[in-house]
């Protein structure tokens, strides 16, 4: 079954707003988050591209970004996902300028899981992350079908230090609650995500570190990778 997002909530819709310090100063100026619109699909993809797989340890790690076959295969799998329409955006309030993305989306219980990779730098990030998932359990855990998951966190390097990674998470909370599921989970690779997280309120659900996972499959092994550990974590939405 492909969970379909419930007719009675208008998209896009804003989720969460917050005060944070400006791109260029100290003063406090408004931000939003909101549901990522279709016609930036393509402009938000681009911006992981762009960034997040630079930046995030594991992608960086294997240089995915070196490696045509993974970039499509990604690229693909975002076009995929950001269809769920529950992918999130966040801005400056007055601008268009992407500011974060939060690739968010819905995994289902019955979902096929059939997906197989040509490009052997995003099918090593990719199992290593499945790896994760598969051991916290969300859905005999939590005693759900369905959760809101997510492939990818990113801020824009000039938006960092304001605590935005921690305020696109907080957004989950309402968008859950109008869309009726009851938790968010995902593999946080990094610590500029763990923390933020766990400020949110989510909790462990398995945790390894980069050291032990390479033990687990030679394929896992994730060169000058900078944070220590790897964890899936989870927010009950009450």
């Amino acid at each position: 079954m492909v969970w379909m997002r419930p007719a009675n909530v208008p998209y896009p819709s804003v989720w969460h707003t917050f005060r944070a310090k400006d791109v260029d100063s100290d003063q406090m100026v408004n931000y939003v988050v909101q549901d990522l619109p279709e016609e930036r699909f393509e402009e938000a993809i681009d911006h992981m591209l762009n960034i997040f797989i630079y930046d995030e340890p594991m992608c960086e790690a294997k240089k995915l970004a070196e490696d045509p076959v993974s970039v499509q295969e990604i690229r693909d799998v975002w076009r995929e996902l950001v269809q769920h329409r529950v992918a999130l955006i966040c801005f400056r309030e007055g601008s268009d300028e992407i500011a974060g993305i939060n690739m968010t989306y819905v995994s289902d219980k019955d979902d096929k899981k059939d997906y197989t990779c040509n490009g052997d730098r995003w099918r090593d990030v990719l199992d290593a992350v499945m790896y994760f998932s598969d051991r916290s359990n969300v859905f005999e855990r939590y005693q759900v079908d369905q959760y809101l998951a997510a492939m990818g966190l990113s801020v824009v390097p000039k938006y960092r230090g304001r605590g935005l990674a921690t305020e696109i998470l907080r957004a989950r909370i309402p968008l859950c609650k109008a869309v009726g599921l009851k938790v968010t989970s995902t593999v946080f690779t990094a610590i500029g995500s763990q923390i933020p997280a766990g400020k949110v309120g989510f909790e462990d659900n398995y945790v390894m570190s980069y050291e032990e996972l390479v033990k687990v499959d030679p394929r896992f092994e994730f060169p000058g990778i900078p944070g220590k550990y790897c964890k899936s974590m989870s927010l009950k939405v009450e």
